[in-house]
């Protein structure tokens, strides 16, 4: 009889175990933080599972995953997975799109609001701007796309670098926010977190840079059941509200 009662008490602290918790850890790019960690924050409300996340520019995303830093999620520019998946850092056949997002201007709160809309509009509003602030190129996507591609394509490259107030992670909105910086550009999603910053409007379609988020199973994933479902989830019309509501468009 002890034996059936212990060998029942041992199955039940098997099961038990089984049905605890999973905590998912995420490693993303810091354009995804708003809209993903409440995505995230609705999941786990709804599973009893926890989500831990960290957002943080590309640059350092990128050493963060080459050190293989344990995660179950990562979420890059999509154009970036297939370099992933070839080191062995995410699962094949994981890929969740999230959501696209392109760059935009941002000013102080209140500030005027030059005119951006066209490509000689941008040039001049860069060429009037005592100082304009963007993510470091060497750190941020948003930053080596405006700094390589934009600033040289207007010809004005060799003023606005010598202006230039760069960001080294967050959002670059709060260089203008603080008066650092006259007008800032970066992702949309990111300008918009700032409440001391507008946003002006895209910069010309002619210069943008149209950026996919995307987000897959780490291949050392603690618990990839969990890490799947929570992409799933954020990929459904319910989580995908909370990225079209950062500023983002369907994928």
């Amino acid at each position: 009889m002890e034996i059936r009662i212990l060998a029942a008490l041992f199955a039940l602290a098997i099961a038990g175990g089984s049905a605890r918790a999973a905590e998912v850890v995420v490693l993303g790019a810091g354009a995804v933080h708003e809209a993903f960690e409440e995505a995230a924050a609705r999941w786990s409300a709804a599973s009893g599972n926890g989500v831990k996340g960290a957002y943080v520019p590309m640059g350092a995303l990128r050493k963060r995953l080459a050190a293989h830093e344990a995660s179950d999620i990562v979420i890059v520019p999509a154009e970036a997975l297939p370099e992933l998946e070839r080191d062995g850092i995410v699962a094949a056949g994981t890929r969740h799109d999230l959501g696209a997002v392109g760059l935009s201007g941002a000013v102080r709160k209140g500030a005027p609001a030059p005119d951006i809309s066209t490509p000689e509009a941008l040039r001049r509003a860069l060429l009037a701007a005592k100082s304009v602030a963007y993510m470091d190129p060497n750190v941020g996507t948003s930053g080596k796309h405006f700094d390589q591609v934009v600033l040289p394509r207007l010809g004005v490259a060799e003023a606005v670098r010598a202006k230039a107030v760069l960001g080294k992670g967050g959002s670059v909105a709060d260089k203008v926010a603080s008066g650092e910086a006259e007008i800032a550009f970066q992702n949309t999603t990111e300008l918009m977190t700032v409440p001391g910053a507008t946003v002006i409007g895209p910069i010309p379609a002619e210069l943008q840079k149209r950026t996919v988020y995307a987000g897959a199973v780490t291949a050392g994933a603690r618990d990839p059941k969990a890490a799947r479902a929570l992409l799933d989830y954020a990929v459904s019309p319910e989580g995908r509200r909370a990225f079209l509501d950062r500023g983002f468009a369907a994928p």
